[in-house]
This record gives structure tokens, C-alpha cells and sequence, in this order.
């Protein structure tokens, strides 16, 4: 099993892809002429699929979600993901909800040091 990569940080458990099989691949839409027949125009999605990795029910040392969130708080440009073996380009996914979320394993001032339901949001490019 191959450790992920997010540019040049490289994480201690590997993630999962969460979304591998429920990523829209195709753009379409749908109006309706004068006479009531459908006119749809479809067209496939080069880039921009989302793409999120996550620990589910595994965890991640609250070092590396902190350099996480310091990375995905000061790059706004591509950058290269490895998972898997595979490097994606991506940027982050600034579009819709917090770019990285996790779950603390234990309520405790300042922090428990590991967290899980770790997710990281992607745009491919």
C-alpha cells in the first residue's frame, strides 16, 4: 500500500479516495422547447472533478492536518497529489465547505493528537 503525498508533504497513513465511484463526469442540461420536447446538451467534464481523500475510520496526526490546513490556507495554485502511486494536479477545492475537516478522537484542551473522518477537498486540473 502506497503512503499519499499532498505536494511535499507526506503523510504517515494512507488515505482513502472517498469519492472514487459517485464523481459527476458529465455536465448536462435540460430546457424545454415551445412544444414541450426536451433539448438536452451534454458534455463530458475534462477537469475540475472533485476529488476527496479522507481517513475514514483511520486517523491522522494532528502535525500533519496542521501543516494540511497551513498548505491549503497559502496555495491558491496547482499542485501535484500522490495516491496510490498515481500524481494527480490538483488545487484546492475552495468552492463549497471547508477545503479540510477532521473529527478530534478525544475532547482535550489544546488538542488531542490524532484526529479522524479526516477529508480533503480537490479540483483536478
Amino acid at each position: 500500500m502506497y503512503n499519499t503525498t499532498i505536494d511535499t508533504i507526506v503523510l504517515t497513513e494512507p488515505l482513502h479516495w472517498l469519492n472514487r465511484n459517485n464523481t459527476q463526469r458529465v455536465s448536462a442540461n435540460m430546457k424545454r422547447a415551445l412544444n414541450g420536447a426536451p433539448h438536452i446538451q451534454q458534455t463530458v467534464i475534462p477537469a475540475g472533478i472533485t476529488l476527496e481523500l479522507g481517513s475514514k475510520n483511520g486517523w491522522m496526526l494532528r502535525s500533519e492536518f496542521e501543516q494540511l490546513q497551513t498548505h491549503a490556507a497559502n496555495t491558491l495554485t496547482e499542485f501535484t497529489i500522490n495516491h496510490d502511486g498515481t500524481d494527480i494536479n490538483v488545487v484546492w477545492d475552495n468552492t463549497q465547505t471547508s477545503v479540510i475537516t477532521g473529527d478530534d478522537v478525544d475532547d482535550l484542551l489544546g488538542g488531542y493528537p490524532l484526529l479522524t473522518n479526516v477529508v480533503l477537498r480537490f479540483l483536478t486540473l
